[in-house]
């Protein structure tokens, strides 16, 4: 009778010790899977999310991960918002302009947010923008009228943040802008039919690590006198302060990138790992607990991985999710 008592307090203790947070019960056979949306396949973010995906199921005894590429961040809040059901359970990477664009209740965001409120988790890279060109006459944006300017596909939230900051510079009825994709642009660069284009290289703005795109690898190897267009942190504070385009103003010093032969401000659109603010406290904290604890997992995962630091995981969200700000504090991040 004893023994059958104790065996019976031992499992009850057991099952207490699966209460979560806000009272969610999980029981050993009951896991948490999420679904993660990522972006394009091949730019590097979905493949650090199978990192994420590969610790979570090393690791953790009941959370679980899978990653899906998509076609970019405005697919994603776009999926979201159509998937009330599951905000407990979805997982995105998303920048500060789309959650803009969707407040404003531009296209394609007819409903605006529909009553959701994103929260950070982690940071993804963020990729820093700049104007490239090999002609010596061109150095600031106000050198460019009647030049051919080349941004990036018309929809896209890259060539939305470079066309409000040639508005703000006064620029933008000054030139002869073209909507190219990023492997376009680069070609148009390399054979001259294009004067300017836009370009961007990923960054880890805690710890100064910068990783390149292909872009700019081929640019750097012609070897061909490529060089930065200056944005000046006037027409950057007011695209910012002025228009309100939610980007990242950054100071980068000078060796930082190739190609650069000074101190530059440039912006960012610092992209996040994001969820609804009613995903459940406890599966935040476990997701960043377990990142934090094997980071290792995704610096291996190939794409991007390789530029995340631990510091760099909270740097600079001001939204963070309180699970994951618990988890941050627990690792002396925060």
């Amino acid at each position: 009778m004893k023994m059958r008592r104790r065996q019976f307090l031992a499992a009850a203790a057991s099952s207490s010790a699966l209460l979560l947070a806000g009272g969610t019960r999980l029981s050993a056979q009951e896991m948490v899977t999420l679904t993660h949306l990522t972006a394009p396949a091949g730019i590097g973010e979905y493949e650090w999310g199978l990192g994420v995906d590969r610790l979570l199921k090393n690791n953790s005894e009941w959370l679980r991960q899978r990653s899906q590429p998509t076609q970019g961040y405005l697919y994603n809040l776009r999926t979201v918002l159509n998937q009330k059901d599951k905000w407990d359970t979805l997982v995105l990477n998303i920048d500060p302009v789309s959650p803009w664009l969707a407040a404003q209740k531009k296209p394609p965001f007819g409903d605006g947010m529909e009553g959701l409120t994103l929260n950070g988790l982690m940071n993804c890279t963020w990729p820093i923008w700049t104007l490239v060109t090999a002609d010596d006459s061109l150095n600031t944006v106000h050198d460019l009228a009647g030049r051919r300017i080349a941004l990036g596909p018309k929809a896209g939230t890259a060539t939305l943040m470079a066309e409000e900051t040639l508005k703000a510079a006064g620029m933008a009825e000054k030139v002869d802008l073209q909507y190219l994709s990023f492997a376009d642009i680069t070609s148009g660069l390399l054979d001259g039919t294009i004067d300017v284009g836009l370009a961007n290289l990923w960054y880890n703005a805690a710890d100064n690590l910068i990783g390149p795109t292909q872009g700019m690898i081929n640019l750097e190897a012609a070897d061909r006198g490529f060089h930065y267009v200056d944005w000046t942190p006037e027409m950057l504070r007011k695209t910012h302060d002025e228009r309100g385009v939610p980007y990242r103003i950054l100071e980068v010093p000078n060796g930082t990138m190739p190609l650069q032969t000074a101190d530059m401000m440039l912006y960012a659109n610092p992209d996040y790992v994001g969820v609804s603010s009613t995903f459940p406290e406890e599966y935040a904290y476990e997701y960043v607990r377990q990142v934090v604890a094997h980071l290792e997992t995704v610096n291996q995962a190939g794409g991007l991985g390789g530029l995340f630091t631990k510091p760099f995981l909270p740097h600079g969200i001001d939204n963070l999710h309180p699970g994951a700000a618990r988890a941050y504090r627990e690792a002396g991040l925060i």
